[in-house]
């Protein structure tokens, strides 16, 4: 079996890709490794490598540029390749499923909510892959009894960069109010739809019925605006609310003017830097962007790796990859998510024994090697 991995840029894509591509060569596959460059010259490079024999071509979303999904089919025709995609982003921001020929097209979703749309109409089934851990790199140190971080850590932005989201929110005066009202709703349950909300929101606003706005390039800009915002306030809220002096925040430069008593600590780097603040930490707090309706994020699977209690908004998921309560901890709510807080600090001894059950269900079944025997299956399947 031979491979062409398509290799993205970005902070945690990269990462992902690496234990992706050691987890193929751990089950026997040959894999080429070529760097995706974001200009026109990289379809004739792609092409031109093809020439050589592959089995398949794997790539994280749909990267390079523009111009390459707008040729993708054309180029899928002309290498005749399966592809496999593993979506670890909305499909929708990479012109999914049109983009794609479907007898050529493999795709895999890490968010189960997002799987269920009518992906069929395209003649393509897109099949639920969650993202895992590479314990090459997350794995539990030996126990230091003084914890760096003895009031938990939370790794991650203030939000998931959007120009034009941002760009939006600027020229559009009364949308950060809109944003708002809807917050005072959301807050009280996270398991209401996120998108949902906005929605009836709109309708409510403009009086339209929602099968009309729904097709509305200007109200399908303004509600991805809308949740972009409410996103950026639930993760605030959660993480300010919970993390207090003794614990930790890293991630980009907005945090330092919404967290008090020196929680923000700067950058962190993926892998082994975040491996040792996992370590060092009584728990990992977790919270979804909204990007994410039901998947669960790195977060968990490699905090969980390190044997390490974590805090994580509620999910459908948790139930189908985890046992709730007895290896995870979830919230619905901002006040929940400070109860969790509680129980953990109240109680550590039994947060241990809660975060080395998570510990030992993630090495037996949620490891990128796992992820890539399944695809490989399903591979074997998709060709006859």
């Amino acid at each position: 079996m031979r491979i062409l991995a398509l290799k993205p840029n970005g902070f945690v894509l990269p990462s992902i890709h690496s234990s992706m591509i050691r987890a193929f060569r751990s089950l026997g596959v040959e894999v080429l490794d070529l760097f995706i460059q974001p200009n026109s010259d990289f379809i004739p490079t792609l092409k031109e490598t093809c020439k050589d024999r592959y089995d398949a071509i794997f790539s994280l979303d749909l990267g390079a540029n523009h111009d390459f999904i707008l040729n993708l089919k054309d180029l899928q025709l002309s290498i005749r390749i399966p592809w496999i995609i593993w979506f670890v982003d909305d499909p929708d921001g990479y012109k999914f499923p049109e983009a794609c020929e479907p007898t050529l097209t493999l795709p895999f979703c890490w968010d189960g909510e997002i799987v269920k749309r009518n992906f069929s109409s395209n003649g393509i089934i897109v099949k639920h892959l969650p993202l895992a851990t590479d314990p090459s790199i997350f794995y539990r140190e030996q126990e230091d009894a003084n914890l760096q971080y003895p009031g938990g850590v939370f790794v991650g932005n203030t939000r998931h960069p959007n120009e034009l989201l941002d760009a939006i929110t600027r020229t559009t005066p009364e949308l950060p109010g809109e944003a708002e009202a809807l917050w005072e709703i959301y807050r009280g349950d996270f398991r209401q739809p996120l998108q949902d909300l906005a929605w009836i929101g709109l309708g409510r606003k403009i009086s339209r019925p929602l099968e009309a706005i729904k097709i509305d390039p200007f109200c399908r800009l303004w509600v991805k605006a809308c949740v972009y915002q409410l996103g950026i306030r639930k993760r605030k809220e959660v993480v300010s609310g919970v993390l207090e002096s003794g614990g930790a925040v890293f991630g980009d430069e907005g945090w330092r003017d919404i967290l008090a008593n020196g929680l923000y600590r700067g950058w962190v780097k993926y892998g082994d830097d975040l491996r040792k603040i996992y370590n060092h930490s009584s728990f990992v707090l977790d919270v979804r962007q909204p990007q994410s309706r039901t998947g669960l994020s790195q977060r968990v699977f490699d905090a969980s790796a390190c044997g390490i209690p974590v805090i994580t908004e509620w999910s459908p998921e948790i139930e189908c990859l985890f046992d709730p309560e007895e290896e995870l901890l979830s919230f619905r709510h901002p006040e929940e998510a400070r109860e969790m807080k509680e129980r953990c600090l109240q109680d550590p001894d039994k947060a241990c024994k809660m975060g080395e059950k998570a510990r030992k269900r993630v090495l037996a079944r949620h490891t990128y090697r796992h992820r890539a025997k399944q695809i490989l299956q399903a591979l074997h399947q998709f060709r006859g």
